[in-house]
């Protein structure tokens, strides 16, 4: 669940948060343990590579034109040998 702080608390957070890669903070005993989000490896690997962020391109506008396949559709594609 996503929680926003404002003011002087995000202030706080941000000090906490700026003296490490891994920050744990005690709430009346229970600790937690707070870190930056990582970058998932799909996003990364999508944005560094052009043809495939074009092939996710043309597919999207496949799916807006209604060029649509289910999976039966394709292994019988594949038994007639068109694919």
């Amino acid at each position: 669940m996503a929680k926003k702080l404002y003011g002087k608390d995000a202030q706080t957070f941000k000090k906490w948060v700026n003296q490490g890669a891994e920050t744990i903070i005690d709430i009346d005993g229970q600790r937690y343990l707070i870190q930056a989000l990582q970058e998932s490896r799909v996003k990364i690997e999508i944005e560094s590579d052009p043809e495939l962020r074009e092939m996710i391109k043309r597919a999207d506008k496949d799916i807006e034109n209604g060029n649509l396949f289910n999976t039966e559709d394709i292994l019988e594609a594949i038994e007639r040998g068109e694919i």
